[in-house]
């Protein structure tokens, strides 16, 4: 699968790229939600994996505009974060994420979260 990871933190972001790129994933990472946009503009990716804390545009708003706009309607929307609220998870999955891991994470746990997104 082509994913494209938006992490704040470089060590994440590294250690996402490295465990993802090993399990055969062609991994493009991106810091903040500018970049973001401009990837999705000359790329296509099967799941778009984003911290919701990023610089420029807010997972929100870049979910927003995705979901808005339908421009992407094949490619899945995991959400990275250590604070998910009850009402935050609510917003999310009503705005049409996809799939939701808290920070840490395992490895593992993502990597089979992604093979079951890759499944539907």
């Amino acid at each position: 699968m082509t994913i494209l990871i938006a992490e704040k933190n470089e060590v994440i972001r590294n250690s996402i790229q490295h465990f993802l790129a090993n399990e055969g994933h062609e991994i493009t990472t991106v810091s903040n939600g500018k970049e973001v946009l401009e990837h999705l503009e000359t790329q296509k990716y099967d799941i778009l994996m984003t911290n919701m804390l990023l610089q420029y545009y807010s997972g929100f708003e870049i979910i927003s505009q995705i979901k808005t706009e339908n421009k992407f309607p094949e490619m899945k929307i995991v959400v990275l974060s250590d604070n998910f609220t009850s009402d935050n998870m609510r917003r999310l999955y009503e705005m049409g994420i996809d799939e939701m891991i808290s920070k840490p994470f395992s490895p593992m746990e993502m990597i089979l979260r992604l093979a079951k997104l890759g499944q539907n």
